[in-house]
């Protein structure tokens, strides 16, 4: 679908006129209807404007659809997906129990300074 065709629909679907969507823009309605009439093409600034009025991404104002991730995953054969889903959480095992493996020696380094120290304490009081 081209621009001229997505501003036509989405103002339509938001219901605003011409006029409306011009002074919403900071131009004037006949830039608009040159946009809607493929006369010509907004710049990139005003592109940007019209996909935050509109609440939409510029690559469906530009493109006529939206990029969906989900699209380009579902491309791929369905086992590799179940393999790296494995890889993956294998790998986030992996974290976790590093994780766990450095608390426990950290624990333990602490545990023999405050030894070390009540040790010392002793030592000195006993002098």
């Amino acid at each position: 679908m081209s621009v001229s065709k997505q501003l036509i629909h989405l103002r339509n679907v938001k219901g605003i006129s011409q006029e409306e969507l011009a002074s919403l823009m900071n131009v004037t309605r006949q830039a608009v209807s040159k946009w809607e009439t493929d006369q010509a093409l907004p710049d990139s600034k005003k592109i940007i404007r019209l996909s935050e009025i509109f609440g939409v991404t510029t690559d469906y104002l530009l493109k006529g659809k939206e990029n969906d991730p989900i699209d380009i995953y579902s491309q791929h054969d369905s086992k590799a997906g179940t393999d790296m889903s494995a890889e993956v959480t294998e790998i986030i095992d992996n974290v976790h129990q590093m994780t766990t493996t450095k608390r426990c020696l950290i624990g333990i380094g602490i545990f023999i300074f405050v030894v070390i120290v009540i040790v010392g304490i002793i030592f000195i009081m006993k002098m």
